[in-house]
């Protein structure tokens, strides 16, 4: 549910993967009232730790296709998005704390909160100005790491309330033509709107916390609040590009050029409230709103380059370019279904409806891939004392169509996107 973005790209994210282990997953992401297991409770709701009975440990993993298509008519550039298959692990343990006043588990965890890798092949659209850098493999990687400790307490029978610290780790590397947009300090100004190759790559680490709660009034009805702090990331690394075509050069060594780089990714709050229902002895029902304020974070964003080298280093010094991004806040509406075949074998169905938080005006490939409705199915078969979840989900189609972009140089202005992701996630889990 998470975003960072560099240059006039943002990298689409966490926002498409519903939930955080496979059963959640197949339930489209709505967990924050449900959060049985100790992965979904340090990814959803912690407070769904007080609930837990004993001692477990999850291990799993999600694996993302990605697949597209961009057209800007009347630059005759179009191209398509890589359908490269890309995943990572994650897992989770709690222990219960014995000889308490009151039911106590804690719990560690590592999940990857954001990942995605795009390439896109096309080629780069003119500027206002008629730079081009030709036929372009535009890449753009994002990972968002979380790493954590949480505690929940089930302080009434019907009752938990759970918190999680995490530290973060945010990785971004970004391949494309760059195009300048709002530079500072102010004698760098004549050259918003110029061109020029980059490659980017920064990390670094930020801290985040979570609050839940979670109310059992009786055995089969269940409700969850869970909030997610605001954070920030100070992320350095390098940057270095060739701006040959934008000085009339193209291919120039002299017009290569190497920067210390450093993008300051600043991440949206959440608030989520849910409920789980089994209205029959086979049936149950989830149902979850959450509202994410991208307003509050995505405005603008601020990358800094500095200890430039070659004429372009000479000629800009150091300095910052303020990205404009103005991303609306949006509420994300989901959804899930489970049957029980036998009783140790589930059927999941569920879908998850979030309207696009990145305004036509900001829109280009790389943001049209935060997608709006997607739909989901599982399977879950329990064994003795471990448990079996299998999930997929896709991304629906969603069509973009940018008028008139507030970009500078127009390159994505009377331009066309279409994009749909396929996820697949694993998880296993074993009591002890």
């Amino acid at each position: 549910m998470l975003c960072a973005a560099v240059n006039n790209s943002v990298y689409g994210n966490g926002i498409n993967r519903n939930g955080i282990s496979a059963e959640s997953m197949a339930m489209g992401g709505a967990d924050v009232g449900w959060a049985q297991s100790p992965l979904d409770a340090m990814g959803d709701n912690p407070a769904g730790l007080g609930f837990l009975d004993g001692n477990e440990f999850d291990l799993g993993g999600v694996l993302a296709s990605a697949n597209g298509k961009f057209n800007k008519p009347t630059a005759d550039s179009s191209g398509d998005l890589s359908s490269q298959i890309q995943g990572l692990p994650e897992g989770a343990f709690d222990m219960k704390l014995d000889k308490l006043p009151v039911p106590v588990s804690v719990a560690v965890s590592c999940i990857p909160e954001s990942t995605l890798s795009a390439e896109w092949n096309y080629l780069d659209p003119p500027s206002s100005s008629s730079i081009t850098y030709g036929y372009q493999e535009d890449k753009s990687e994002i990972l968002v790491l979380r790493t954590a400790l949480g505690v929940g307490v089930q302080i009434l029978p019907q009752l938990s309330l759970g918190a999680s610290l995490g530290a973060d780790y945010n990785q971004n590397e970004l391949v494309t033509p760059y195009v300048f947009q709002n530079l500072e300090p102010a004698g760098d100004a004549p050259y918003d709107g110029a061109k020029t190759l980059l490659h980017l790559t920064t990390s670094g680490w930020g801290w985040n916390a979570q609050l839940g709660a979670m109310y059992r009034p009786i055995t089969n009805l269940q409700f969850g609040f869970s909030w997610q702090s605001k954070f920030k990331v100070d992320t350095t690394g390098g940057a270095s590009g060739n701006a040959g075509a934008q000085f009339g050069a193209p291919g120039n060594s002299a017009y290569s050029f190497d920067y210390n780089a450093e993008v300051d990714n600043t991440f949206p709050q959440e608030f989520d409230l849910g409920g789980s229902w089994k209205f029959l002895p086979k049936w149950r029902a989830e149902a979850e709103v959450d509202w994410i304020d991208w307003s509050g974070s995505f405005h603008t964003l601020p990358v800094k380059l500095s200890n430039g080298t070659g004429a372009v280093g000479a000629t800009l010094g150091n300095f910052q370019d303020n990205i404009p991004l103005n991303w609306k806040s949006e509420f994300v509406f989901r959804a899930g279904l489970e049957y029980s075949v036998l009783d140790n074998l589930s059927l999941r169905l569920g879908y998850s409806h979030g309207n696009n938080p990145v305004p036509d005006s900001t829109l280009n490939p790389m943001t049209a891939a935060i997608m709006e409705d997607t739909i989901t199915a599982g399977i879950g078969y329990h064994w003795r004392r471990c448990q079996f979840d299998l999930a997929y989900q896709c991304d629906l189609p969603d069509r973009q169509h940018v008028s008139t972009s507030d970009l500078l140089a127009g390159e994505y202005s009377n331009s066309n996107t279409k994009v749909y992701i396929n996820w697949f996630a694993v998880t296993m889990r074993v009591n002890f």
